[in-house]
């Protein structure tokens, strides 16, 4: 581990270090690290076929929720 100048504020930065803790700037020699998956098309076609699985679901609960509040504030009222 060497520290060396960070070149936007001036500070000592390890090489290590994925930024300058004073100012957040990468240290010189940092390498950028690529995404290991990217979004590409099977990533799209993952989220839509998630979607498609998920959403009817999300719907039926909805669904379910209201049903119960309708139903808690008609027998709420009719026993009045």
């Amino acid at each position: 581990m060497a520290l060396v100048t960070c070149p936007e504020c001036g500070h000592q930065v390890s090489t290590l270090a994925r930024a300058c803790p004073q100012c957040g700037a990468p240290p010189p020699g940092a390498r950028t690290a690529e995404p290991v998956i990217t979004g590409g098309l099977l990533g799209k076609l993952a989220t839509i076929f998630g979607a498609w699985l998920v959403i009817p679901w999300v719907v039926r609960l909805l669904t379910f929720v209201a049903a119960m509040v309708m139903f808690s504030v008609m027998f709420a009222f009719s026993s009045r």
